[in-house]
C-alpha cells in the first residue's frame, strides 16, 4: 500500500489502476482524487460484473466519488476481469496479487513486483489503452441517474469492504 501511495503521489501525468476489487483506503483514495483534481490523467478500469454481488456494491459505492474529482471509470465488458495492474507515467508500473482494497493493503499476504523499466511500462500502457477497448466509460450523468436501492445497497456494502 505504501509503495502505491508513494506513487500516486509522484504522478505528473497518468495513472492507469486495473483492478477487480476498487475499495480503497482513505490514503489511497485521497491520493487519487488530489492527483485527479491536479490535473494528472487518472483511469481505472474494473469489471463490468463482479464475481461477488457485495463486492460489485462496495466498488461501486466509490465511483461518484471519484467521477466528481475527474478520474475516470472504466467497466470491462468482455469478462471478469482480474489483472492488478498500476502504471503511473513512463516510468513505474506493478503488477501483482494486489487489489485496491482493504484486505489487500493491510490483511491479506500480497505480493507485487515494482517495475522502474520504460520497455515494461510502455508494454503495460498499451495493454491497459488495449483493456480499453473492451470497457464502457461511466458517466458522472448516467451513474447519478441510478435508483434509490442500487444507492443503498452500494451505501451497506461499503460499511463492509474493509472485510471483503
Amino acid at each position: 500500500m505504501e509503495a502505491m501511495f508513494c506513487a500516486i503521489n509522484s504522478a505528473h501525468e497518468c495513472i492507469l489502476i486495473t483492478t477487480p476489487y476498487f475499495m480503497p483506503n482513505t490514503a489511497i483514495l485521497t491520493a487519487l482524487t488530489t492527483a485527479a483534481r491536479s490535473g494528472v490523467e487518472v483511469k481505472i478500469i474494473v469489471p463490468y460484473e463482479s464475481d461477488s454481488v457485495v463486492a460489485q456494491y462496495a466498488t461501486d459505492s466509490y465511483i461518484e466519488e471519484c467521477l466528481n474529482s475527474g478520474i475516470s471509470i472504466h467497466r470491462y465488458t468482455k469478462g471478469f476481469i482480474h489483472a492488478k495492474t498500476l502504471v503511473i507515467d513512463d516510468m513505474f508500473s506493478s503488477i501483482g496479487t494486489a487489489n485496491m482494497d482493504y484486505r489487500s493493503f493491510s490483511m491479506n499476504f500480497e505480493i507485487n513486483a515494482l517495475l522502474y523499466n520504460k520497455d515494461i511500462n510502455q508494454q503495460m500502457r498499451k495493454q491497459f489503452h488495449l483493456d480499453l477497448q473492451d470497457c464502457e466509460e461511466v458517466t458522472l450523468e448516467r451513474w447519478k441517474n441510478r435508483n434509490i436501492a442500487r444507492r443503498l445497497k452500494e451505501s451497506f456494502s461499503r460499511l463492509f469492504a474493509p472485510l471483503l
